[in-house]
């Protein structure tokens, strides 16, 4: 019996410690410019720093971070001071002028809202819709690009569009949002998916590092 309850206080101990280590997100939160390799770096607000960068731009310059992720690969010195060399299309993302970028189909894009569903806008290439017959032949309709929204689960580090049938899928983690949602109307789901995308975030903050 002592040793069930041992462990209980332990693991209320370590719960209290990781709860007083971390704090919702608001847009008053200062991120550390630098490059996230992974979501979990994102989290705990331990990017690497500018300073850490191996390159020959200027890290004055203000958009140096866009410069560098540009590149096919980069280049930082680790905690240990050594060198190491990493694929930019395997970087998470990074933060740079006050604005989060993900790594979305190799490109960085800027996250408008930030939160436990965040959402952004990326251009997506099209395949053409149809061919037309033109007497034997068929007109090959181009390729071309697409501007959407994407929402980005930070739970489970996954993007989905931003329409109605994903939005139900991610709202069934709160059973009276979802059920408030399902009972709307076809049209008036599709006019009211950003509400729900903020009303889940108001509901579920993200939790980051407090320091």
């Amino acid at each position: 019996m002592q040793q069930v309850t041992a462990l209980f206080f332990l693991f209320f101990s370590v719960t209290c410690m990781a709860q007083t280590n971390t704090v919702a997100y608001t847009r008053d939160y200062e991120f550390k410019e630098g490059l996230f390799l992974t979501l979990e770096q994102f989290k705990k607000n331990k990017p690497i720093l500018k300073s850490a960068i191996v390159s020959i731009l200027p890290k004055d310059q203000i958009d140096f971070l866009t410069q560098v992720t540009e590149q096919k690969s980069i280049t930082y010195k680790d905690t240990a001071g050594v060198e190491q060399k990493i694929e930019t299309n395997t970087i998470w993302g990074f933060y740079q002028n006050r604005t989060v970028f993900i790594n979305f189909n190799n490109e960085f894009n800027r996250i408008n809202v930030i939160g436990t569903l965040s959402l952004f806008s990326a251009m997506v290439v099209q395949a053409p819709m149809r061919n037309e017959p033109i007497g034997d032949m068929y007109a090959i309709e181009p390729a071309f690009q697409e501007l959407r929204q994407f929402v980005y689960d930070t739970q489970t580090n996954k993007v989905f569009d931003f329409n109605v049938k994903n939005m139900e899928l991610l709202l069934k983690n709160d059973a009276e949002l979802y059920a408030q949602f399902m009972k709307l109307k076809k049209r008036k789901k599709a006019d009211s998916i950003f509400i729900y995308l903020r009303k889940y975030n108001e509901k579920h903050p993200l939790y980051l590092a407090s320091k």
